[in-house]
């Protein structure tokens, strides 16, 4: 259902994208469109369950490295929508909590459920996301159609939604002073010796749904420098962002992931015959 929503949605944003005989395109505004590449930060802010309520972390989650890079174009007098693919890495942080029943030293020991950990050695994630959304901004000022009503803040609202593709690794973060390792070390998923085909409970590739809601705004330092700020919070639909099987509780739905970015806003033109419409001369309007 999820699925065939958002093929939906970026169908008719493809079409209202590059169509150029579409209906928003005959407005008066004529739609510019702009490549935005930004730099930022990412990091894990907690889990929730299915009651939209967090619970608690199996870590201490560090912040990682955040880049993404858009496609989109402006219509009506107060919208923007685009195509934005994103890349980031998050982390637990140096001082990551150790897990009862995951961390290790010196000789394995089993659960109560027969799954073979170490004792003493803490046990760190390290999680990389590839995530191409669709997104829609609702500018609070309008547009200006004239250079002299040029608008050096403007802030936007955004929503988006899209796929995120993730791969993690839960491991162990010093196995040196270990005799007889394992072969598998330093991942934490050992193969029981009572279970033919041992999996973990996660591919090493997985993806996920993930829906987010930010705030931004444009700072239009002059007509070609265009610098884009923003602040958003993903719920990435999955309980494994951050490689563990959820130990301290079972109760995870999904896991909200901040991100502060900060890029510029490259214009690439506007759709229409600027010289005809006069719209950006000085005395227009």
């Amino acid at each position: 259902m999820k699925k065939n929503l958002f093929k939906a949605l970026l169908s008719i944003a493809i079409l209202t994208l590059f169509l150029p005989g579409s209906s928003i395109a005959k407005k008066k505004d004529s739609p510019s469109w702009f490549l935005t590449p930004r730099i930022g930060t990412a990091f894990i802010l907690s889990e929730v369950n299915s009651s939209f309520k967090t619970v608690e972390s199996d870590f201490q989650h560090g912040k990682g490295l955040s880049a993404d890079i858009a496609l989109s174009r402006t219509f009506l007098s107060h919208f923007e929508l685009g195509v934005n693919v994103g890349f980031y890495q998050i982390s637990s942080s140096d001082d990551s909590l150790m897990i009862t029943g995951l961390s290790a030293f010196g000789d394995p020991q089993r659960d109560f459920s027969g799954f073979k950990y170490y004792s003493t050695i803490p046990v760190e994630y390290n999680t990389t996301c590839f995530a191409p959304n669709l997104f829609l901004r609702y500018y609070f000022r309008k547009f200006p159609t004239r250079a002299r009503d040029k608008q050096i803040f403007q802030p936007y609202l955004e929503l988006s939604a899209g796929q995120n593709f993730y791969q993690t690794e839960l491991i162990y973060t010093d196995v040196s002073k270990i005799e007889d390792p394992e072969p598998e070390l330093p991942s934490v998923w050992i193969p029981r010796e009572d279970v033919e085909d041992f999996e973990p409970p996660y591919k090493p590739k997985e993806k996920a749904i993930q829906y987010a809601v930010g705030i931004g705004s444009r700072f239009n330092l002059n007509g070609s420098f265009i610098l884009n700020l923003s602040a958003e919070v993903s719920n990435v639909n999955t309980p494994y962002l951050d490689g563990t099987p959820n130990l301290i509780s079972d109760q995870v739905k999904s896991v909200l992931v901040p991100k502060i970015m900060l890029g510029v806003a490259i214009p690439l033109g506007k759709s229409g015959d600027k010289t005809k419409s006069g719209d950006y001369l000085p005395w227009a309007h």
